[in-house]
Order: C-alpha cells, then sequence, then structure tokens
C-alpha cells in the first residue's frame, strides 16, 4: 500500500514539472524590449532676421531625459516651447537628444539668420507739371514700401532699402504714372519731388473693330487693327503727348538704356483698361502704330530713330524697334510699330565726352558726396554722378554741345553752371559752390519756348539787391545770389541760386525783354521751377495777360530765422510795371541759420 502511494506522488511530481517546463525542452519566452523615445522638434518661423526670434516647440514620448545642443544648451523637459535669438548671421541649428529605458533619438531644427535690411527714408513733394498744382492722395512706392501725398502734396516714405538706384513710383487717376531714381542712404533722408503728367485724352473702343485714338490738335495717335487688344469687350485707351523738352522730368527714369545715356526725340504714353479697370494690352503676337510728336531742344532731326519703351522693373529704357519720321497736319512726328504699351520714347544714343570738376564750400573745402546732374540745352537729356572723397567728378555728357551742371547734397544746393562741350574731354573753369551748411539755399529755373526769343529771371532781395542780367551778383560774398545762367536765344534756361538766404522776403517776378506779346509769356510757354528745402514747386503763367503787361510776378518766398522757407504765389501776377518789393528793403538783413 506504501509503496503505491509513493508511485502516485513521483508521478504527479513529473506531471507538474513538465507543465511548468523544467527538465528542458524548447524556450518560449514572451518578454518585450522598451521602446526608444520619438523627439519631434521645431522652429517657427524657420528664417528671421538678425536680433529678431524665433520659436522652438518640442514633443517627446518615452523619455525620461531631453538634452539640448548646438545652438542652444541644457536639460530640457519632455515638451515645452521655448524663444531663441540667434546672435549671429547665418544657420543656427539647435539639437534635442531625449533618452530613456529603450535609447535615445536626437532631432535638430535650423533657423536661418540673415542680415537686416538697412534702409533710408525719401521725402518729397508731388505737384502737376502742367500748372504747378499740390496733388493730394497720389500713391507713392518703392517696392513693399509706401505712402500717399497730403493736401500739400508732400510725403514722407520710410523703410526704403539703400541703393544707388531706387524705383520711386507715384501714380493718381487721371495722371500718367511716374517713376525717378533717388539714391537712398542708410538711417538718412533723402529728397526727391516729382511731377506728374495729366492723361492727354482718354477714349473707349471696341477691340474687336479696333480704330485710330489720339489727340486733338497734335499728331499723337495710336491705330489699333481689328482683334489685337487682349480684351472682349469695350476696353478705355488713354494716350498722352510725355513733351520732355519742355521738362524732362516728365519722363520716368533717368535717359538711360544699360548704363549708356540717351537723348530725347519725343515720347508718348498710352495705356489700356477693360471695363471693369484692370489693364491690359496688346495679344501676344499683335501690334500697333504709333505716332509721337517730334520734341526736341535739338536743331538735329533724324529720318529715322530707335524706338525704346520704359523697363519699370529696372528704370531703364530699353530699344526694340525703329520710327521714321513723317509731317502731318498737326506737325512733325515718329511713326513706329510696337507691340505692348507703356511709354515710348524715340531716342538714340549720343556721343560722350567727359566733363571733369569739384564740389566746393564756402571757406574753399572740397566736398564728397553731392549729386550732380547735366541737363541738355540744345538736347532733350540728363546725366548724373557724385563727387568723390576729393570733392571731385566726372560726368559723361553730350559732346558738341550747352549744357548745365549743378547739384545738391542733402538739403544743400550748388551753384549751377552753363558748359560748352567739345568733342574731348574738358573741365569746369571753377568749382561749383555749395551752400552753407546751416543755410538751405533756393534755386529758381526758367525755361520757355522759341519765341519770345528772351525772357528774363528777376530776384529781388530782402536788403535792397536787384539779380538780372545787368547785376548777376555773386555767390562768394553778399549777397550770395546769382544769375548763375543767362540766356537770350530762345528756350532758357535761365537760373537764379540763393545759397546764403537772409532773413525776409525774396520776390522773383519774369520779365518778356522783347515786349512780344504774340506769343508772350503765358503762350511761350513759360515755366519756373524753385527748388527749396528739398522740395520743387513748379509754375505756370495764369490768365490774364494782355499786350501790355510785360512783367510776370511770379511768387515771394519768405525765409524765416531757421531758415524754413514759405513760398507764396503771387495773387496779382500780371503788371505793366517792374514789381518791387513786397516790404521796405533791409541791408542790415541777418542771414539765416538752422
Amino acid at each position: 500500500m506504501k509503496t503505491l502511494w509513493r508511485a502516485a506522488i513521483v508521478a504527479a511530481g513529473s506531471l507538474l514539472l513538465s507543465a511548468c517546463g523544467g527538465g528542458g525542452g524548447d524556450d518560449d519566452d514572451t518578454g518585450t524590449t522598451p521602446a526608444a523615445p520619438t523627439v519631434t522638434l521645431a522652429a517657427s518661423p524657420a528664417s528671421i532676421v538678425l536680433g529678431a526670434s524665433s520659436t522652438l516647440n518640442w514633443s517627446s514620448t518615452d523619455a525620461t531625459a531631453c538634452t539640448a545642443s548646438g545652438s542652444w544648451t541644457g536639460s530640457k523637459t519632455a515638451s515645452g516651447t521655448e524663444t531663441v535669438t540667434p546672435a549671429a548671421v547665418g544657420d543656427a541649428v539647435y539639437k534635442l537628444s531625449c533618452s530613456g529605458t529603450g535609447g535615445s533619438t536626437e532631432k535638430q531644427a535650423t533657423v536661418t539668420v540673415t542680415a537686416p535690411v538697412a534702409t533710408g527714408s525719401i521725402s518729397g513733394k508731388v505737384v502737376d507739371t502742367k500748372t504747378g498744382a499740390l496733388i493730394e492722395g497720389a500713391s507713392v512706392r518703392v517696392g513693399s514700401a509706401s505712402t500717399t501725398t497730403n493736401g500739400e502734396g508732400d510725403f514722407t516714405l520710410a523703410g526704403v532699402p539703400v541703393g544707388e538706384r531706387a524705383l520711386l513710383q507715384v501714380s493718381k487717376a487721371n495722371y500718367e504714372t511716374n517713376q525717378r531714381i533717388v539714391p537712398v542712404t542708410r538711417d538718412a533722408e533723402s529728397f526727391a519731388s516729382v511731377v506728374l503728367l495729366p492723361v492727354g485724352a482718354s477714349q473707349t473702343l471696341d477691340p474687336a473693330a479696333g480704330g485710330d485714338v489720339g489727340i486733338a490738335g497734335s499728331p499723337a495717335q495710336v491705330s489699333f487693327p481689328a482683334g489685337a487688344i487682349d480684351a472682349t469687350s469695350t476696353v478705355r485707351v488713354t494716350i498722352t503727348d510725355v513733351n520732355p523738352s519742355a521738362a524732362p522730368d516728365n519722363m520716368p527714369g533717368d535717359f538711360t538704356t544699360a548704363g549708356s545715356p540717351i537723348e530725347s526725340f519725343g515720347a508718348l504714353s498710352v495705356n489700356l483698361y477693360k471695363e471693369d479697370g484692370s489693364p491690359t494690352n496688346l495679344k501676344s503676337g499683335s501690334t500697333a502704330t504709333i505716332r509721337i510728336p517730334l520734341d526736341t531742344r535739338s536743331s538735329s532731326r533724324p529720318g529715322t530713330i530707335p524706338l525704346f519703351f520704359y523697363n519699370a522693373t529696372t528704370g531703364r529704357w530699353v530699344q526694340e524697334g525703329e520710327a521714321r519720321l513723317l509731317t502731318g497736319p498737326d506737325g512733325s512726328y515718329y511713326e513706329g510699330t510696337v507691340s505692348h504699351f507703356t511709354y515710348w520714347n524715340a531716342d538714340q544714343v549720343y556721343n560722350t565726352v567727359t566733363l571733369s570738376g569739384c564740389v566746393q564750400n564756402a571757406d574753399g573745402s572740397r566736398v564728397p558726396g553731392v549729386r550732380l546732374q547735366s541737363t541738355g540745352i540744345d538736347y532733350t537729356g540728363t546725366s548724373t554722378t557724385v563727387s568723390d572723397a576729393s570733392g571731385n567728378f566726372t560726368i559723361p555728357v553730350r559732346a558738341g554741345s550747352n549744357l548745365t551742371i549743378g547739384g545738391y547734397i542733402g538739403l544743400q544746393l550748388t551753384s549751377t553752371q552753363a558748359v560748352e562741350t567739345t568733342n574731348v574731354d574738358q573741365t569746369l573753369p571753377s568749382c561749383l559752390q555749395l551752400g552753407t551748411a546751416d543755410g538751405n539755399g533756393f534755386t529758381v529755373t526758367l525755361t520757355w519756348g522759341q519765341l519770345p526769343e528772351d525772357i528774363d529771371s528777376h530776384l529781388l532781395t530782402p536788403d535792397g539787391e536787384h539779380i538780372y542780367y545787368r547785376r548777376k551778383g555773386s555767390l562768394t560774398e553778399a549777397p550770395f545770389a546769382s544769375l548763375d545762367v543767362d540766356d537770350t536765344d530762345s528756350f532758357g534756361p535761365e537760373v537764379v541760386t540763393v545759397l546764403r538766404p537772409r532773413v525776409g522776403t525774396y520776390r522773383y517776378f519774369v520779365n518778356n525783354y522783347d515786349r512780344d506779346p504774340a506769343p508772350g509769356i503765358s503762350t511761350s510757354p513759360a515755366r519756373v521751377e524753385l527748388k527749396a528745402n528739398g522740395l520743387t514747386r513748379i509754375f505756370t503763367p495764369p490768365a490774364g495777360e494782355t499786350a501790355a503787361t510785360y512783367y510776370w510776378k511770379v511768387f515771394d518766398i519768405s525765409i524765416a530765422a531757421d531758415c524754413t522757407a514759405t513760398i507764396t504765389p503771387s495773387t496779382a501776377p500780371w503788371s505793366a510795371e517792374e514789381p518791387t518789393l513786397p516790404q521796405a528793403e533791409n541791408p542790415s538783413a541777418a542771414f539765416c541759420s538752422r
């Protein structure tokens, strides 16, 4: 009996050991290995300007510790956010390594840091080129920076990237858009007044039928073939004679093509608008014929001439096609074929010589950084340069021509010299004079048409001086006012410069020296441009001239002790007698100072 019981116990033990896997056999282990951590890391924004910040966002799972490296350091929580401000330009790399029982995982985020864009500002005034009216509500733009003019036509545009050729674009309904090339200096204010040209004519047109659009009394015209315009319903066509010989600033840009100076023989602006007001153009492969009125200060009239269009992206004129000179009942014009519309210009690149000169201040010291511009007298064109560290400059100008040259730096203006070039390089006979640093000078430029041949500038000063062709004044001693440029044979210019203004009121007037009323000052037409305090005002003759009114009293300019200038257009502009000072002369009038 005892033997049987022992056998039963042994058998039961064997079964138990077998069930528990004891005694050998296959290894069937069901245990798991811990998971490696997961990590996410991102930077927002991923691209910043030096000095700005970015936010790092991260999270992790299965992590017991996280450590930062690269552009940041230290222990970090399993998830979180942190604001970082990289200290240098380039790529800042932020790494995060998180570890746990299952190992470690590393992620990284990169923040690209760029140098801040150096900027300056541009201030100026926008005026109607024909009437001199101040234009309110004009849109002013350079790239993404924009503003509008106030009731006085003034604007200040901040945040303009530094550069030698900022493209300042100004637009207003019923005017042609204009563009000036403005140098912008870091953390400094530049000045650039802009003229806008009223649209010459506007007409609706059926694009399917095509047709002609022109300006009454002018040869200016554009002819559209049937179906050439990219529109399916009525379009509005505007056309404007730019008339650059009367006012070179009517032209956008700076009279250059790929860096070479050009002269204009007439220019035209044509714009096309759909019914919803959006701009349109010619269809691809289509052309239209334009007639550009002949308009030049030159005695030369090329029979054929290259056509150039204005590229508002580069601020340069681009040659495309040519035009031939024709004459019709409304005058001479250049006719050519174009494939798109913008400003079109009958131009030619001219032969240049180098004009050298210098700029000096009142004590004879040379002045660097002065911006100089030449303007053709017997051709329609300009060119620009800047005086070097020694106050010297060279500038390309048209060979065998007459021109003026003057300049400015900040609010200070230089004198103006008239120059007759030959076919070889030459040097100015004397340095251009710059006004004193503590006094804002001003210049007055008079231009007119072919007749009368002689129209004269006159300036009355607070101390009783009378600056005109018989008493031209001086810029190096009292009265520090001068008739820099005198002209007696049509067109002008005549330029009066005041470098060191006295406190009090100056009066400027124009005299029809020829006593010729047909045409007179109004219908010549005369045009006066005043530059003061960095801004430009334009004056054109008002109604009221008669055969006996030989004098046009244009404006008074009152100079305060701090050199602030207040400009007052005349309310009684025409007279048969020579105008006088609006107040008693003061021989001891002090010079202004700012």
